[in-house]
């Protein structure tokens, strides 16, 4: 299978270039086995149209000179994203000896190894720059329009919903990034589907999407509910790690037994808050919908003209 990395057997230094904290001695053969998994971890998030282009411009690297550039930065983002969730698979493996016997810690002589605790910041800080580095790669992917991407079927899928970005999305729930707002695109469409839809007709849907806002203030009263629903479900779906900070918290001691428990607790409290505010945005739609058909129709001004008859005149 054909990579964004190692064409000139270079993997090392582009490994290098990429993560910056690794060392220059690093054995690219123990990373080459698990990038095509992160290429697909990346490409679940951002469809393959992004990846297929920026594979095809690093081994043919004959770009049009005006967007060259473009596609050099490109693909040095597409490989820092693909390169940290990488490091975050085998970074386990690397600190362990297995034999027959089964595995141990591998440690040289005069070496302490990290406790607990230490790996399990570390890889969660790993994780973090992983998610950061994808954020600014669908930001530069908005921001420079390239054909690829405003035409894949993530984009397009995009399309066909109410709130349509992450900027959108910040505006009533603020979650921050655009890897999350693309993780919760399926579920702002299963919402809007059973929930939104259904009250505001599917005309005024179709309405609103054209850019044709049926009456002011349409847009904060369908949009309001529809992002704390979708939140709502996200927070029963998703894993803690995928969620803003701070919306679901979870102490990091005790026992596993415990922590699952903590956790499954959390979940339901901020579920529960998220859909009696939900709840109430609903019945106030409801309401804005009935005071929109309530209002008379435009009144027709129209005055004809006066037409002369045989026997006399009529309007």
């Amino acid at each position: 299978m054909k990579t964004i990395f190692d064409k000139d057997n270079n993997g090392t230094a582009e490994l290098v270039e990429a993560l910056g904290m690794i060392d220059a001695g690093t054995d690219f053969s123990k990373w080459k086995p698990y990038i095509p998994l992160s290429v697909r971890r990346l490409t679940t998030i951002v469809g393959p149209e992004v990846y297929d282009k920026t594979l095809e411009f690093y081994h043919s690297a004959k770009a049009e000179s005006e967007t060259e550039e473009k596609y050099k930065t490109l693909l040095l983002m597409m490989q820092q994203s693909v390169a940290l969730f990488t490091w975050l698979k085998i970074i386990p493996t690397l600190d362990a000896q297995h034999g027959n016997t089964g595995r141990q810690k591998r440690l040289g002589e005069n070496e302490k190894g990290l406790t607990a605790i230490q790996e399990y910041k570390d890889e969660i800080n790993i994780l973090n720059l992983a998610y950061e580095s994808v954020d600014a790669l669908i930001a530069f992917l908005d921001k420079e329009e390239f054909d690829f991407w405003m035409n894949s079927e993530k984009k397009k899928a995009i399309n066909q919903l109410l709130i349509r970005s992450k900027e959108e999305f910040d505006i009533y729930y603020t979650i921050g990034s655009h890897r999350l707002f693309l993780t919760l695109a399926p579920i702002i469409r299963e919402m809007q589907d059973r929930y939104i839809i259904p009250i505001i007709t599917r005309k005024r849907y179709e309405q609103s999407l054209s850019g044709d806002e049926p009456g002011e203030g349409f847009i904060d009263a369908v949009c309001r509910p529809l992002a704390l629903l979708t939140m709502q479900k996200a927070i029963e779906r998703l894993p803690v790690e995928v969620l803003p900070d701070g919306v679901v918290q979870v102490q990091q001691v005790g026992t596993v037994k415990e922590k699952i428990k903590a956790e499954a607790e959390a979940r339901k409290a901020v579920s529960k808050s998220l859909g009696d505010d939900a709840g109430k945005d609903l019945v106030a739609l409801q309401d804005f919908i009935a005071a929109i058909e309530a209002e008379p129709d435009e009144p027709d001004l129209y005055l004809p003209k006066a037409t002369i008859q045989s026997k006399g005149i009529t309007f």
